[in-house]
C-alpha cells in the first residue's frame, strides 16, 4: 500500500538493510585463513611443546593418557592440539577485534545525533 511519500521510504530502508549486511571480502579471507591456520599452528605448537618437555622435563604425562599402538602420545597430541588451537583462535580474534575497532567504520553514521550528556535536574528537599 503506497503512502503519501511514495516508495522512496521503502527503497531507502532496503538500501540501508543491504549496506548493513555487507561484509568486506578481505574479512572473509581473514576468517578463512584463521580457520585453516589455527589447527595447523596448534598441532605444530603441540609437537614443539612435547619435544621440549622431553628435554626439560616440565611435567610428567600420566600413564592413563598414553595410547597403545604406534604413537603412545596420540591422545596427548589431540588434546593439546585442541587446546592450543582454541588459544590461537582467541588470540587471533582479539587481534582482529582491535584492528576492526581501529580501522573499521565509525560508531555513528552521518544521520546519528551525538549522545546527550543530560544528568537530570537538581533534586531539592
Amino acid at each position: 500500500m503506497p503512502n503519501k511519500y511514495g516508495n522512496l521510504q521503502a527503497k531507502q530502508q532496503e538500501m540501508m538493510r543491504e549496506s548493513r549486511n555487507y561484509v568486506h571480502p578481505i574479512w572473509r579471507g581473514v576468517g578463512f585463513i584463521l580457520i585453516i591456520l589455527t589447527p595447523i599452528l596448534g598441532y605444530f605448537g603441540t609437537i614443539a611443546l612435547l619435544e621440549e618437555n622431553a628435554r626439560q622435563k616440565w611435567f610428567v604425562i600420566p600413564v592413563d593418557l598414553l595410547a597403545p599402538g604406534a604413537d603412545p602420545l596420540l591422545f596427548v597430541k589431540i588434546g593439546m592440539t585442541l587446546i592450543l588451537a582454541f588459544l590461537f583462535y582467541f588470540l587471533f580474534q582479539f587481534i582482529s577485534m582491535v584492528l576492526f575497532r581501529l580501522l573499521g567504520p565509525s560508531r555513528y553514521g552521518p544521520y546519528d545525533v551525538p549522545p546527550v550528556s543530560y544528568r537530570g535536574k537538581k533534586y531539592r528537599r
